[in-house]
């Protein structure tokens, strides 16, 4: 029995788009900076809705290595995050979709 393959041509970057993560526009989240305490539990009651990311993502990206520009401390049996590298790591795992006004 032989099973048929099509390929599909990929689609979706337009031809301005930078393809590799180095040359993509990442937004500015410094606004963050003023809602974030000095350092961040990851059990902070809004973590999730400052970062995008639950406690426990970050838990796993911590494990996984992923998150090695991010200052952290442990705060009682917590690990905290400051609160200026996690906004620059933010920044650099976020991309700007498309610009507000354009069409």
């Amino acid at each position: 029995m032989q099973l048929k393959t099509q390929s599909k041509p990929v689609t979706g970057l337009s031809l301005d788009e930078p393809r590799n993560r180095a040359e993509r526009r990442h937004p500015d989240l410094s606004a963050l900076l003023k809602e974030m305490p000095p350092f961040v539990a990851r059990n902070h009651p809004r973590f999730k809705e400052l970062t995008g990311y639950s406690g426990r993502t970050m838990a796993n990206l911590d494990c996984l290595k992923e998150t090695e520009t991010v200052k952290k401390i442990m705060l009682g049996n917590t690990v905290a995050y400051e609160r200026q590298s996690l906004i620059t790591w933010l920044e650099s795992r976020s991309r700007i979709i498309s610009q507000g006004g354009e069409k």
